[in-house]
């Protein structure tokens, strides 16, 4: 039994997976807080963000840009058109495939909410240190490169 109890608590304290989505939690949560008053949510933030940059893609390829499945894609991509920061048209060689532009109050909805964003990338910069910073991102690429080969 008492290896047992050794055998749970190596896997409490180290699991990759858990330890990976609580640290996401916290951080999502500390950026949904923030961001609360733009009416945004951080994944329709960063969704809008790549919409904007990488114009006219088909949700399918915003989902592989996101690393997002097409369930998570489509329902946020919903609630941005009701807001009416996006549009969604059929494609013109494809009438199968959907279309996301960013439209103006889109944009306008960017500019609202990216100082506001800034302010909280400062923040985990500057308290974690850049260099620190940019070593977890390196890691995590790492960790995500290692999984999938």
């Amino acid at each position: 039994m008492n290896n047992m109890h050794n055998e749970m608590d190596f896997i409490i304290q180290f699991c990759a997976c858990a330890n990976l989505r609580k640290a996401a939690r916290i951080v999502t949560q500390v950026y949904e807080k923030k961001m609360a008053p733009t009416g945004l949510k951080a994944t329709q933030y960063y969704m809008l963000v790549n919409i904007a940059r990488h114009k006219e893609r088909s949700i399918s390829e915003l989902g592989e840009i996101m690393l997002l499945d097409q369930t998570t894609i489509t329902r946020n991509v919903d609630i941005l058109k009701k807001s009416g920061y996006v549009n969604i048209t059929k494609d013109k060689s494809d009438s199968r495939t959907k279309t996301i532009t960013i439209t103006d109050i889109g944009l306008a909805k960017l500019e609202e909410a990216t100082p506001i964003w800034l302010q909280i990338q400062d923040k985990i910069e500057n308290n974690m240190g850049k260099d620190k910073y940019k070593d977890l991102l390196e890691t995590l690429k790492t960790l995500k490169d290692s999984i999938e080969s």
